[in-house]
């Protein structure tokens, strides 16, 4: 039950963040062999002068990625999803790419919480089973 968080400096109307939460949620799927339902993402609009990288141009959009994954996913797959994503905001919102930065917090599944469960970490076999 990853949560992407997407922090941005870029100004965002709602249609715009649920478009790019559907992209983000497809594309996490895709990358890291899973499903889309449990797949959780915000996105939070921040003015300037709420949100610093030192590299920063006051006024040129930001966007900063936080990602709680399961354990168990290769380097190439979190690799590969943090440089798509970061495309899809390059080109829906128009934020340099120098301008972006990720961390991901990797979490034994076990970390994961539903109502009526808890996840395991991942492993190949979820993705060949089309597992959520």
């Amino acid at each position: 039950m990853p949560h992407l968080q997407f922090e941005t400096t870029a100004d965002l109307v709602p249609a715009e963040k649920r478009e790019f939460a559907d992209d983000v949620t497809e594309l996490y799927a895709d990358r890291m062999g899973t499903g889309t339902g449990h797949v959780a993402v915000t996105i939070r609009a921040l003015e300037d002068g709420e949100f610093s990288l030192g590299r920063l141009e006051s006024g040129v959009p930001a966007v900063m990625l936080n990602a709680d994954v399961r354990a168990g996913r290769t380097d190439e797959q979190k690799r590969s999803f943090v440089v798509d994503a970061f495309d899809v905001a390059h080109d829906r919102w128009n934020v340099p790419t120098e301008n972006m930065y990720a961390v991901l917090t990797e979490h034994a599944g076990e970390e994961f919480h539903e109502y009526g469960r808890t996840l395991s970490s991942w492993d190949a076999d979820e993705a060949e089973e089309g597992a959520n």
